[in-house]
């Protein structure tokens, strides 16, 4: 063993489960749909027949419908270092690819409560790529997902925006120079998660991208909340039905 090998992996770490019965046996899924919020996952589980699965972070469901090659993550709470935990756990099980659907902050004066986009690449703002990748600026999506999600979007006739976005760490130090700088720069939006999954799936080799609503605004430094986010909630649902449609 090398000196940089890491100590645990996350093999090792699903073998344990499953010689301590956390983990059952079950077909791996071809792909997982991250939904970090709560009214997203409850739509999914009320629409789609599936299947509960123990022994991961927060809850895993199996799809029903096309015979569970696609799951849904949820209850995992917030953040990059959990995202890419869950994120490389899922390939040592044997995902190919990943989906994140979520809400973000808008960077953008165009963008308001409810507008759709999807990230072409995140800002690593965070602390966990380093980990996992050389160093660098931004992380890129997969341009297969993205162009197949995109182009359902458009045959729908459904709105939306496509760009760079940033993932942070820390929500409370979203400082005016780096907003103001990023808003000139053209990048579209604030998440906490992206650039993980991203970064984690790149450093395998494996197609992952990220598509978020967007549920408050920073643009010009100023930060606004909506008063109602039914329409964004609403949005997320119609995201991830076009994405199921396109990836199933």
């Amino acid at each position: 063993m090398r000196d940089d090998d890491p100590i645990l992996t996350p093999k090792e770490l699903l073998q344990y489960r499953r010689i301590t019965g956390t983990l059952q046996d079950f077909p791996p899924p071809e792909t997982v749909i991250f939904a970090p919020q709560k009214s997203l996952a409850n739509y999914v589980l009320r629409k789609y027949s599936t299947r509960a699965i123990k022994g991961f972070l927060g809850e895993l469901y199996l799809l029903k419908m096309g015979n569970g090659k696609i799951a849904l993550s949820t209850g995992f709470g917030i953040g990059s270092p959990v995202i890419a935990g869950l994120t490389d756990e899922f390939i040592a099980l044997g995902v190919k690819q990943f989906v994140l659907i979520g809400l973000a902050g808008g960077l953008q004066e165009n963008l308001s409560a409810g507008s759709m986009l999807l990230s072409t690449g995140a800002i690593r703002g965070e602390g966990v790529t380093r980990h996992y990748l050389p160093p660098g600026e931004i992380v890129e999506s997969s341009g297969m997902i993205l162009n197949r999600v995109s182009d359902a979007l458009s045959h729908k006739n459904i709105g939306f925006e496509k760009g760079i976005t940033w993932t942070t760490d820390a929500p409370f130090r979203e400082v005016r120079r780096d907003v103001l700088r990023y808003q000139q720069r053209g990048i579209l939006a604030v998440d906490m998660e992206a650039a993980a999954m991203l970064g984690v799936a790149r450093s395998y080799g494996l197609a992952a991208c990220a598509a978020f609503c967007i549920a408050d605004s920073l643009a010009n430094g100023v930060w606004s909340m909506s008063e109602d986010l039914r329409l964004a909630q609403a949005n997320l649902a119609v995201l991830f039905d076009i994405i199921y449609e396109t990836l199933k």
